[in-house]
């Protein structure tokens, strides 16, 4: 699970949780970072969690997002938006490595842990 907060270009942050097939929480994280919108954000966040899973090896993965718009442009049902399509790009580079790589949608109040490391990531 992966979100972002935005409030202006110097002051953004990622957050997210990771978890076994079974719900044990394995990893979290939150990291400030600078972004053009809140869109850019969640993207730089799924980016993020994709290398951090390339670099430890795994073959599978599922990444929830609480940005309809970022679900849909990963999906192809939506244009990309110009700020996010180097993003896209360079999460698309990534795909071949996976076996099976997926993205879902998930509504905020069941991402409160995500959202919470990446409010956090803002005030550091």
């Amino acid at each position: 699970m992966v979100d972002a907060g935005w409030k202006g270009q110097n002051n953004a942050g990622i957050g997210w949780t990771a978890k076994s097939g079974s719900g044990e929480r394995l990893f979290w994280t939150s990291k400030r970072i600078r972004a053009e919108s809140a869109l850019q954000a969640e993207g730089l966040g799924v980016l993020s969690v994709i290398l951090w899973a390339r670099e430890r090896g795994y073959r599978h993965l599922e990444i929830s997002s609480d940005c309809l718009s970022l679900v849909r442009q990963l999906a192809r049902m939506e244009t990309p938006h110009h700020l996010l399509k180097a993003i896209l790009e360079d999460i698309q580079a990534c795909f071949s490595f996976f076996h099976c790589l997926a993205f879902s949608f998930i509504p905020r109040t069941f991402n409160s842990d995500a959202h919470s490391l990446a409010c956090k990531a803002m005030v550091r």
